[in-house]
C-alpha cells in the first residue's frame, strides 16, 4: 500500500495493525451487539427498577411507558456504538497514512479495551447467559488484537513511518 503521496510505502506491520485494528472493530460490533442482546432479555426488570424509582415523582407515568422508553435508550445505544465504529475505521485508515495523533488515540483506545477485557477475563462484570459469555470473549478478544497492533505500531520500521517530514 502506497500512501497518497506516493513517496514511501507503508511499512509491512503498520498494515498489518490496520488489519488488526479493523477486526477489533468489527469483533466490537459483536461484542455490542451480543451486550445489547443480555440487556434486551432483561428489559422487563430494567423497565419495572425504573418505574419505581420513577413512580414516586411522576405518578402519571405508566409501566408501558417506561418500557418503550428503555427499548429506545437500547436501540440509542446501538446507533451511538455504530457511529463510534465508524469513527475508529476513519481512524484507523488515519494510521495507515502515517498520522501520528491516529496512532497516539489508538493506543489510549487499547489501553481502555485491555481494562475492559481484564474486568472480563477477572469476572468482574456481571455477564450470564450464553449473549453474556459472547461479549465478554469478544472483549477479551478485542483487547488482544488491539494489544497486538499497538505492539507492532511502536515497532522500529513503524516508529520511523510516524516522524513527521518527508516520506
Amino acid at each position: 500500500m502506497v500512501p497518497p503521496t506516493g513517496l514511501r510505502p507503508v511499512p509491512e506491520d503498520v498494515r498489518t495493525a490496520g488489519q488488526l485494528w479493523y477486526a477489533g472493530l468489527a469483533v466490537g460490533v459483536v461484542q455490542v451487539t451480543a451486550a445489547l442482546i443480555a440487556q434486551v432479555g432483561q428489559r422487563h426488570e430494567l423497565a419495572q427498577k425504573m418505574f419505581d424509582e420513577v413512580k414516586a415523582k411522576q405518578p402519571q407515568v405508566t409501566l408501558a411507558e417506561v418500557e418503550l422508553w428503555t427499548l429506545i435508550v437500547f436501540v440509542l445505544v446501538a446507533v451511538f456504538w455504530l457511529v463510534l465504529t465508524g469513527a475508529g475505521v476513519a481512524v484507523v485508515y488515519q494510521l495507515s497514512r502515517g498520522k501520528n495523533w491516529a496512532r497516539t488515540l489508538l493506543t489510549g483506545l487499547a489501553v481502555f479495551l485491555i481494562l475492559g477485557a481484564a474486568g472480563a477475563l477477572f469476572g468482574t462484570t456481571d455477564k450470564t447467559g450464553v449473549a453474556g459469555v459472547v461479549a465478554g470473549g469478544a472483549g477479551i478478544l478485542q483487547a488482544v488484537l488491539a494489544a497486538g497492533a499497538v505492539f507492532l505500531c511502536y515497532r522500529k520500521e513503524s516508529e520511523a513511518f510516524f516522524r513527521p517530514g518527508p516520506r
